[in-house]
């Protein structure tokens, strides 16, 4: 068995690969906001509950598509596995059982879900933090009715 260690100064230890959904369906929890990091290699997306990235629309097939990651995280595929409804990359490339280099900022849209990809260098991530404002919203409306619903 052979080993392979990252050195520190390695470009892929430095960067963070991320995909977010811009638009989504909030009835089947895929929220806008809600972000997935991206390991190296293949990506799943789909409904199945073993892809990476779980959706959960019925507009999204079990497994629709994969977005595969090189080793040293700068080339990115995203690739269609033969869904009903195809993926679109934005702004108007449809691929059926196809495949698409994309690069930092590409958005593509998986049945209804709208995704954004992110690159994000390791000092910048220490800089900038995702939250997710509406699950927190929701959380504070849903106290302040339950405390509402007590002093009746």
């Amino acid at each position: 068995m052979v080993l392979f260690r990252k050195t520190k100064g390695s470009i892929e230890a430095d960067r963070i690969v991320q995909l977010s959904i811009i638009s989504g369906n909030t009835d089947t929890n895929d929220n806008p906001g809600k972000t997935f990091t991206l390991q190296c290699g293949n990506n799943f997306i789909g409904r199945d509950p073993l892809c990476e990235i779980i959706l959960n629309s019925g507009t999204v097939s079990r497994k629709h598509a994969n977005l595969k990651v090189n080793f040293d995280k700068s080339k990115f595929i995203v690739q269609d596995l033969g869904s009903a409804n195809g993926v679109l990359v934005k702004p108007s490339t449809v691929l059926r059982k196809g495949k698409m280099t994309i690069g930092n900022s590409s958005e593509f849209q998986v049945g209804e879900i709208l995704m954004k990809l992110y690159i994000i260098d390791d000092d910048e991530a220490l800089k900038t933090m995702t939250v997710d404002i509406q699950g927190i919203l929701e959380q504070a409306k849903k106290q302040s009715q339950e405390q509402k619903g007590k002093k009746k």
